[in-house]
């Protein structure tokens, strides 16, 4: 019997410009009908999730960063995983060579390297504005510590950055390419995975009692950690074939589940 559903935001319950179907919408009202709950699992900030939540009118546990903080839906902060201060510092030294616009993420904010008129344009769908400026890489402190770099570009650009991050961080660090444009730099162990797994004991559910729907790489941990999985039938062919399912909108994966609660 399936307890909880958690969907990823870009590319499968956000839309271009942010926009939520409103057959998704009324989905996830119906949830509580047959006693499922509701998380979302998402590379964005929480605060993020947070303003999302009041769009829709329905509150969530909220795993963001792609797994480095999880707090539930009754503001109770479960998981909070960052960078150290000499990681950090080392980490940023490092992405400061790529000659593209890259992000740092704290639990409070998004910095970024320079706004390209590019930039600026995504700028106007995000929720929160980017602080320009990453003057800091020496100053990380225990009340200063980010949880995520994101690279920014075309994927052959970032993809070959990555591969060099990887090299010289991997026993820190884990990458995700999390969109075409964009690889993720986290603390090493932080997934999606590790965040549905604090809610889950937090939660006392287990992982075939959570159902999960993604479209990118950095769902793939989800997708391996239960059999309910299913993928956006936009996202690449390498993700879709790590779920089990794959639909075209969040609402059908839903319904797909409440079918298989009213049947048990």
């Amino acid at each position: 019997m399936i307890k909880l559903f958690a969907t990823d935001l870009d590319g499968t319950l956000l839309k271009p410009g942010n926009i939520i179907k409103q057959e998704d919408i009324d989905a996830i009202h119906r949830l509580k009908e047959h006693g499922i709950d509701f998380a979302v699992a998402t590379g964005r900030m929480e605060r993020d999730i947070v303003k999302i939540c009041s769009e829709i009118n329905h509150d969530a546990h909220r795993i963001s960063q792609n797994g480095a903080f999880v707090d539930t839906k009754d503001n109770q902060k479960i998981l909070t995983r960052t960078f150290d201060a000499a990681t950090s510092s080392a980490l940023h030294h490092a992405v400061s060579a790529f000659p593209n616009p890259f992000c740092i993420t704290t639990a409070d904010e998004s910095y970024i390297s320079f706004k390209t008129p590019e930039i600026k344009a995504m700028e106007e769908i995000l929720y929160f504005p980017l602080i320009e400026g990453i003057d800091f890489a020496d100053d990380y402190n225990e009340e200063f510590l980010p949880s995520k770099y994101m690279l920014l570009g075309e994927e052959q650009d970032i993809v070959g950055f990555q591969q060099k991050i990887d090299e010289l961080f991997s026993e820190v660090s884990e990458t995700y390419l999390s969109d075409p444009h964009c690889v993720d730099i986290v603390p090493k162990g932080v997934s999606k995975a590790l965040g549905l797994t604090a809610l889950a004991e937090y939660l006392n559910i287990n992982p075939e009692e959570i159902a999960v729907i993604g479209d990118s790489f950095n769902d793939i941990p989800m997708f391996e950690m239960s059999a309910n999985s299913f993928a956006m039938a936009t996202a690449p062919v390498a993700v879709k074939q790590k779920a089990t399912h794959v639909v075209d909108n969040v609402f059908e994966a839903i319904e797909f589940i409440q079918g298989k609660v009213s049947t048990s």
